[in-house]
């Protein structure tokens, strides 16, 4: 049997194939059950909720690191030593004198991110507009939605919910306006997610919500009640942490954070774990957070129904006693 001798040290070759290696892909090869699936264009890992894959990067939320890769990967999240992890994702050390042929470079397959692209917009926003103030959603929050350009009617009579990088569109969530359908625009990022500006661009505080309805009932909630409350609304497009993670990045003003999530098991489980992920993150420490769910129903869509639904049967009364009188 022939005698490989072996140089413990890496190529530049090694160390650019390394890092052209895809976390997604590695670990789709390597170990397929730690991974889960939110949707197109972004995984979790199972044991680590916080932990997101997204567009080629990956954040894990609870612990602020971030990266690219599988490289990145092995030596922040792993902690395997540099040589190692690059021998990994190759073939191992350089053989400096063998006798036999050397065996090839372990290729793994890159998953390229899908590009991010807009639905077609319908020549009107009627529909749109129709279906969200069915829902008890003011006018006022729709039309400022659609001046901002994070709101608009698509082609196929869905709400289009965007959000951006400064004035660039990076995400976008579609809502049918004729049935239960909503999903993520593939090639979104999630790090910008829809939100909603405040009126004071001074205020320090920040609504969490699910879905962008959700955000956007919240506004009518404050407004029925009569509340004092102004701040910035943000959909997480479900329950992961990585759009509040990079909004409060983009944002270290924010120092008062309300988690407005769903009044069920999954949103409170959820809001539980975003607690803990902010103590335990360095850059959040100093941060107040309140636990809001929605006083009405499962969510702030409810919430502002359900009010709305009481102020009428007020009013019913009320007249009905006007009349009597008279």
């Amino acid at each position: 049997m022939a005698h490989v001798f072996r140089n413990p040290h890496i190529t530049d070759e090694q160390i650019e194939q390394a890092r052209s290696v895809d976390l997604l892909s590695y670990l789709q090869s390597t170990d397929p059950g730690s991974i889960r699936r939110i949707n197109d264009n972004r995984h979790v890992l199972k044991e680590h909720d916080s932990f997101v894959m997204s567009n080629g990067r990956w954040i894990w939320n609870s612990a602020g690191i971030a990266g690219h890769g599988a490289l990145d990967y092995l030596c922040k999240f792993k902690g395997m030593p540099f040589i190692d992890a690059v021998n990994e994702l190759t073939d191992g050390p350089v053989p400096t004198m063998t006798t036999t042929r050397p065996m090839p470079a372990k290729v793994v397959p890159i998953k390229q991110p899908k590009q991010f692209i807009l639905p077609k917009a319908n020549t009107t926003n009627k529909r749109a507009i129709a279906y969200l103030m069915s829902r008890g959603i003011s006018n006022d929050i729709i039309q400022k939605c659609i001046r901002a350009g994070s709101l608009y009617e698509g082609i196929t009579n869905a709400c289009v919910f965007v959000g951006k990088d400064g004035d660039t569109p990076k995400f976008a969530a579609t809502r049918s306006t004729i049935g239960d359908k909503k999903k993520d625009v593939s090639g979104s990022d999630k790090q910008f997610s829809f939100s909603i500006q405040p009126e004071n661009s001074d205020s320090a505080n920040l609504a969490v919500f699910e879905s962008p309805i959700d955000a956007m009932a919240h506004h009518g909630v404050i407004k029925a009640t009569g509340t004092d409350w102004d701040g910035h609304r943000l959909s997480l497009s479900g329950t992961t942490s990585i759009a509040l993670t990079s909004f409060l990045e983009r944002h270290p003003e924010i120092d008062h954070i309300y988690l407005c999530l769903d009044n069920d098991q999954a949103g409170q489980d959820a809001s539980n774990r975003i607690v803990k992920e902010l103590l335990n993150d360095n850059r959040f420490t100093n941060k107040k957070v309140t636990v809001a769910p929605p006083p009405i129903g499962k969510d702030y869509g409810d919430t502002l129904q359900g009010i709305q639904q009481l102020q009428r049967e007020i009013s019913l009364k009320s007249n009905g006693r006007q009349s009597q009188v008279k």
